[in-house]
């Protein structure tokens, strides 16, 4: 009598593990609630417009603390979803779109910080980063489209908000700039050669 196969495991990722180590027990606790995962979306995107009018004002670092809770939202929504079986392709479809409309936001809020005190340099530079950046998501959103797995590169999202607000919490804003745009860039350079590659080896192989 043979016995029934098991599925191996999926291995679970360095930065799921810490999801669930620093975030788990308020992921559970916001499950038993029944707090909407959409809720956390809209939250953290009003966060978002408001560390945009923020850095435009010219609080910097007011406006990192508040960019870095708004992507503590942007966290947990899925991961609320994911714990209370409450996903759903409009939550994701918002959770994107609106991810985008934050990104946008704050970096517009920047370039007007620096565009107020005639820093033409920087104000180039932050548009670099904001054109990187949404590249960055509108390539794995193709590749993902097209079927490829694309969770891959230097710099993802959370990355960037981290990199950026805690750069703009310690006064050093331009870094920050600097830092995402040159990491968003590679980061779109390794996805398309990501796709190119993986898209070669399907038409070398068809049957795989």
């Amino acid at each position: 009598m043979s016995l029934p196969r098991r599925e191996p495991r999926r291995p679970v990722s360095f930065k799921e593990s810490l999801r669930q180590f620093f975030l788990g027990p308020l992921i559970r606790l916001l499950s038993s609630l029944q707090v909407r995962p959409d809720t956390l979306t809209v939250v953290g995107w009003i966060l978002s417009l408001v560390a945009a009018l923020l850095f435009g004002d010219g609080r910097t670092r007011v406006a990192g603390a508040v960019m870095l809770a708004a992507g503590l939202f942007d966290a947990l929504d899925g991961a609320v979803a994911r714990q209370s079986n409450r996903s759903s392709p409009f939550g994701a479809f918002l959770d994107s779109t609106l991810d985008r409309f934050s990104e946008s936001a704050v970096f517009v809020g920047i370039m007007f910080f620096y565009a107020s005190f005639s820093r033409p340099v920087e104000v180039l530079l932050t548009g670099l980063a904001m054109t990187f950046s949404l590249l960055t998501s509108y390539t794995r959103a193709r590749a993902e489209g097209l079927g490829y797995e694309c969770q891959v590169g230097l710099l993802e999202r959370a990355g960037r908000v981290v990199l950026l607000s805690g750069c703009a919490i310690l006064g050093i804003l331009n870094v920050g700039v600097w830092a995402v745009a040159l990491g968003a860039l590679i980061t779109s350079f390794q996805r398309i050669l990501y796709v190119r590659r993986v898209s070669l080896e399907e038409r070398k192989d068809p049957s795989a």
